[in-house]
């Protein structure tokens, strides 16, 4: 809520996006994921602080890949990007 510019990119999450938890491992390297799942509604709370309701996937295993703008707290690409960056390995990790 501190920075205008994570909350400008969380409001822009919507049902049916894929979120990936990840963190920087190797500085300018690679990231960890940790989990993934969809947006499944976009809700609000009494103070009308949104949050987000997520399927989360059941993960077997944290995975290590090349990094893809790790440096923010909320960093959306498209979906042309990932395509494009990341390794087979996380197309099987997220069983597609």
């Amino acid at each position: 809520m501190e920075s205008e510019v994570q909350l400008e990119r969380f409001c822009r999450i919507c049902t049916g996006d894929l979120v990936v938890l990840k963190k920087r491992e190797v500085f300018g390297v690679s990231m960890k994921l940790y989990g993934y799942g969809r947006v499944t509604k976009v809700c609000y709370d009494e103070e009308n602080i949104r949050y987000l309701e997520v399927d989360w996937s059941e993960q077997d295993a944290i995975i290590e890949v090349p990094l893809m703008g790790c440096n923010s707290t909320v960093d959306i690409k498209s979906m042309a990007d990932v395509e494009a960056e990341m390794p087979d390995q996380f197309f099987e990790w997220i069983g597609t």
